[in-house]
Parts: structure tokens; sequence; C-alpha cells
């Protein structure tokens, strides 16, 4: 298969993981940094006090020009 064929086969696959449109599938997602700044990480809160925590959760998806580039890099480290 060329270098073309590869990529219009790994963009077929990604769109049939994210099944686009519909409530079930995958979303492709940049994983960025992860980062925890709770105090009390994997502590036990001491007896009678309450320990909150604030979730802020964020995630971006890469636009197709990004996903054309990993793909690219991809097919390049496997010749």
């Amino acid at each position: 298969m060329d270098s073309i064929g590869d990529k219009r086969l790994l963009r077929d696959f990604l769109e049939y993981l994210e099944k686009d449109g519909k409530s079930s599938g995958y979303i492709l997602v940049d994983k960025g940094s992860w980062d925890n700044t709770s105090l009390f990480f994997r502590k036990i809160p001491p007896k009678g006090e309450t320990t909150r925590v604030k979730i802020d959760f964020q995630i971006t998806r890469p636009d197709q020009d990004e996903i054309d580039d990993q793909i690219e890099l991809f097919l390049k480290k496997r010749k």
C-alpha cells in the first residue's frame, strides 16, 4: 500500500472509532500535561474534618491538520 493509501486508511479508521454525530464511540484527545494540585492527595482527612476537591476538566481535540501531521510522522517512522 502506498503512503496516500496508508493515510486514507488511518483517517478512515479514526473516523470509524469516533462515530462522529453519534452518542457512542471514542474521542481522540490531546493528553497534554496531567497535574494534581490537591492539598490532601493520598491523605486521609483528620477526624471530623471535610476534604473538598474541586475538579476542573478540560480536553482538547486535535484538528484534522494535527492528525494528518501525526499520521505522516507515524508512517515515516514505520518505514
